[in-house]
């Protein structure tokens, strides 16, 4: 249980700093990647620790993405996982809204994770262990700074408890 929720916030606003200043090239290490995919991780991970929590708001935990996809047209494993052009058909694109949480469970169960960017980030391409054989998702580098400043700069003023009639148990309400 998270009991004082700004160590869990404040590294999600360090995180989202130093994506926007991340920059691409030719010569970038295979550590920075590294750092990007798991500074990425541990963000969502921490997001969705969070959601579990009151020390969200309600508004927050409901905000929706609009994610752009793109269909799978060969089976995904551990040895073409990283060959997009080879198993999605990047040239056709649908969109979808998906909550927050959706979001955070696409990047903790990532099993394609592409930094997409010449320069600096635009975006990842991600897909889970559950619809990498369906879909890769794009997600622009944007959502990721909102849902990270979203949730790192909420901290709720009011908390209701409210108890259910049936079962007897409290659940709070973070507002």
């Amino acid at each position: 249980m998270i009991w004082e929720s700004g160590y869990w916030k404040a590294p999600l606003l360090s995180t989202a700093k130093w994506l926007c200043a991340v920059r691409l090239s030719e010569r970038t290490r295979e550590s920075t990647y590294v750092r990007i995919e798991k500074e990425i991780f541990f963000g969502f991970y921490s997001i969705r620790k969070l959601l579990d929590t009151v020390k969200v708001s309600d508004a927050a935990k409901a905000t929706m993405y609009k994610l752009t996809w793109s269909p799978n047209v060969k089976p995904v494993d551990y040895l073409n996982w990283h060959r997009l052009d080879k198993c999605y058909d990047l040239s056709t694109e649908h969109t979808e809204a998906r909550d927050i949480q959706y979001l955070c469970n696409q990047f903790i169960h990532s099993y394609v994770f592409i930094v997409a960017g010449e320069f600096r980030i635009d975006g990842i391409y991600v897909a889970s262990d559950r619809v990498r054989n369906k879909k890769v998702y794009f997600v622009p580098l944007s959502h990721i700074l909102h849902a990270f400043r979203l949730i790192g700069r909420d901290y709720p003023s009011t908390l209701v408890h409210e108890t259910d009639p049936d079962t007897g148990e409290r659940k709070g309400r973070a507002l």
